[in-house]
């Protein structure tokens, strides 16, 4: 009897779970999710960037990118119309800074992205007091993103002049309480300069190579192969200044200010951590 009685609750407790099992198969099945076939969004490329223009009085035209996301992260069979504007939150002032003269623009069938335009007024930007655009994605045929706005710094430089380099600064280096007195001279090749005291010793040299382009105005540091050195270690021997990227170290074409940041290396490697000073000319 015992035995009956056991197969019996067994069997009824059986019956019991593949019921229920089969009764929620219907719900599972109204929670399964499509991970292809999210909302297609517009978005700006980048929420943050400078650009820089020479003030030479001409109208420039910027490109800024606009993209869809979401989906399958494919391109769709369709255009995707997109309206922008300019932002209240913006300082730069159309008719001054800039003219946003398209407000439509389409990212074709087949296509991840397109470009806006806006024309910068070169003649009216102020190197010392850069204004900022920001602009906004107001629709689009698809779905707009969360992060609709985008805000462009019009920078404007100045032409290349090496010499206006040359003279003292003071350094701020993060490793000293106190700014450093640099000095800088033309260096030993066209378009370098040769940078005395950036890291404290009072005689170590730096010699960087400027970019020409002067709206990416970079640095890459060639002190090595012109035997400028900082110090000499008593277990590695000489130590130099080596470039990490050259958009880390970056020149001022109208102030003439200076911002490093290098590694420094020996024969046989590199040490860890990089070295950064921002260098004001007095």
């Amino acid at each position: 009897m015992k035995n009956i009685k056991f197969n019996s609750i067994f069997l009824g407790v059986l019956t019991m779970v593949s019921f229920m099992m089969s009764s929620c198969d219907p719900l599972l099945d109204d929670y399964e999710t499509d991970f292809g076939k999210g909302p297609i969004l517009a978005q700006f490329n980048s929420q943050n960037t400078t650009a820089n223009f020479i003030q030479d009085g001409t109208t420039q035209t910027y490109d800024v990118a606009i993209s869809i996301i979401g989906g399958d992260n494919q391109p769709i069979n369709r255009p995707v119309e997109v309206t922008i504007s300019a932002d209240p939150s913006s300082t730069a002032t159309a008719g001054t800074e800039f003219n946003l003269t398209t407000t439509s623009f389409t990212i074709p069938a087949g296509q991840l992205s397109t470009n806006a335009q806006i024309e910068v007024l070169t003649a009216n930007l102020d190197p010392f007091d850069a204004k900022t655009l920001v602009l906004k994605i107001d629709t689009s045929s698809e779905g707009v993103s969360e992060s609709n706005l985008t805000s462009i710094k019009l920078q404007g430089v100045c032409e290349l002049d090496l010499s206006g380099f040359v003279g003292v600064y003071s350094s701020v280096n993060t490793r000293f309480a106190a700014p450093l007195v640099s000095t800088v001279e033309l260096g030993p090749v066209p378009n370098s300069l040769l940078i005395t005291n950036t890291d404290g010793y009072g005689d170590d040299e730096v010699v960087v190579l400027l970019s020409t382009d002067v709206t990416n105005p970079t640095m890459t540091y060639i002190s090595e192969e012109n035997q400028a050195y900082l110090y000499d270690n008593s277990t590695y021997g000489w130590v130099w200044a080596t470039t990490l990227t050259p958009e880390q170290s970056t020149y001022n074409s109208c102030d003439y200010s200076l911002n490093l940041e290098y590694k420094r290396c020996v024969s046989i490697g590199c040490f860890g951590g990089s070295r950064v000073i921002t260098m004001t000319k007095q």
